[in-house]
């Protein structure tokens, strides 16, 4: 799905990248955003994260991870790309040498699984993609 999202620059994936942005890589600040917005758009939020970052969760980008990384740090590194914004992550998925060798597993600029807690904080239930 995200390879059709990068290729057709509609509404969603504008909105998806203008929120990354006014976040500022700042996990404070994206639950500020994600506290504004209605439920289906923290929903739509999350689930266009999750594709992004399923892109570059294989090879080549798996390779340019160090020797000692697991699984767990290839999603922790992609859901950083991601977090950084559409800039650094359309350099890494055209050059995948740009891809970090390693990310913390608590990196305050890693965005990623934030939605989940804002929307079952908000909404009382799970965020379940399908």
């Amino acid at each position: 799905m995200a390879d059709d999202l990068r290729r057709d620059d509609g509404p969603d994936v504008d909105w998806f990248w203008d929120v990354v942005e006014e976040s500022s890589r700042s996990r404070d600040r994206l639950r500020e955003i994600l506290g504004r917005l209605p439920k289906d758009a923290v929903y739509k939020f999350q689930d266009l994260f999750l594709d992004f970052a399923a892109e570059l969760q294989d090879e080549p980008y798996r390779s340019c991870l160090g020797p000692d990384e697991s699984e767990d740090g290839l999603e922790d590194a992609a859901q950083w790309v991601v977090s950084q914004g559409r800039v650094r992550y359309e350099a890494v998925l055209t050059e995948p040498s740009r891809m970090p060798s390693h990310i913390d597993g608590g990196d305050p600029a890693n965005l990623g699984g934030l939605a989940y807690e804002v929307y079952y904080d908000r909404f009382g239930e799970p965020l379940d993609l399908i």
